[in-house]
């Protein structure tokens, strides 16, 4: 009996012991998210943290990634629309996200504004957009990410372990089930990935739709482009002569009625396989230093804004 309370006391230690230090390295220091009907989950508007005690990461009152308040000013704005490529996420520094580091290149009177969440599609960032009119009534120019499969769904909401809507209560038990069992067991934990599958037509409407409004609120048409992210397996198939994305007809169509330029990273010869992180799908911290670069290109090619 007493050997049992022993080692109940000595679980408890460490059980206290785990819990304060997996706090105080910073574990549990991510963002916390919400259920939206429409948009099905976002980040908390207003929160900031630093994953692992270095990876600063902010959340504006637009849920946007930035550490900047929104603001209207319908002289400067401009909106990166993506998913967890633009997004970023705990592995990074802000400073080392795309958004940042396109700022630092373009000229100071102008602003890039990170609208993207992890796992998003088209759909869930047009809902987004739809739910603030304000902010695309702002923009003077976009550049709107798109994967594979951006037409198929709105992605959902993935659980707790992949989208948080709270602090984990048990910050041993998060640890073990959101990092250690997937990599003992793969594939026990849903990622955060977009939805994948054929384009819909109902989908497809709803881009077109909302390109169309984007025209309108041009002051003389639409100013933005379209850019195509390929994962690695998708650019290596790209650099052996096939097609990477199976809809790029209905997407340059699309982008042709707009009179929008497509930027496909497979066509850049400075996007390499090696810009990789070991997931194949999101970018180094080198790699989003080379993204920003040819997305900064890009857009000071197409708005003539000027360099910083």
């Amino acid at each position: 009996m007493k050997t049992t309370k022993n080692v109940a006391i000595i679980g408890l230690l460490l059980l206290g012991l785990s819990e304060i230090s997996l706090r105080l390295v910073g574990l549990t220091d991510f963002p916390i998210y919400y259920i939206d009907s429409e948009i099905r989950y976002l980040p908390k508007p207003n929160q900031h943290g630093d994953f692992l005690n270095k990876n600063d990461w902010y959340f504006n009152d637009k849920s946007m990634p930035t550490d900047r308040t929104w603001s209207s000013d319908a002289k400067r704005n401009i909106a990166l629309i993506g998913n967890s490529i633009v997004m970023g996420g705990n592995p990074y520094r802000q400073s080392e996200k795309i958004s940042p580091l396109i700022n630092q290149s373009i000229d100071k009177e102008y602003f890039v504004w990170p609208i993207a969440v992890g796992g998003w599609t088209t759909e869930n960032e047009i809902a987004y957009l739809d739910k603030n009119r304000d902010i695309e009534r702002s923009i003077v120019f976009f550049a709107w990410e798109y994967m594979s499969g951006g037409l198929s769904q709105a992605n959902s909401w993935a659980g707790g372990y992949v989208f948080p809507l709270k602090r984990p209560v048990v910050a041993t038990w998060y640890v073990i089930r959101r990092y250690l069992i997937p990599r003992v067991i793969p594939g026990n934990l849903a990622n955060e990935l977009p939805a994948i599958g054929e384009p819909r037509a109902d989908n497809t409407l709803k881009f077109d739709a909302k390109l169309t409004e984007f025209c309108q609120y041009g002051q003389d048409g639409c100013h933005g482009l379209i850019w195509l992210y390929p994962t690695k397996n998708e650019l290596l198939r790209a650099r052996n002569g096939g097609e990477w994305l199976p809809e790029r007809e209905l997407i340059r169509g699309i982008a042709d009625k707009h009179g929008l330029k497509i930027v496909d990273l497979a066509d850049y010869p400075a996007w390499v396989p090696a810009l990789y992180r070991p997931d194949g799908v999101h970018p180094s911290v080198e790699g989003n230093a080379v993204l920003a670069g040819i997305l900064s290109g890009e857009i000071i090619r197409e708005t003539r804004i000027g360099a910083n």
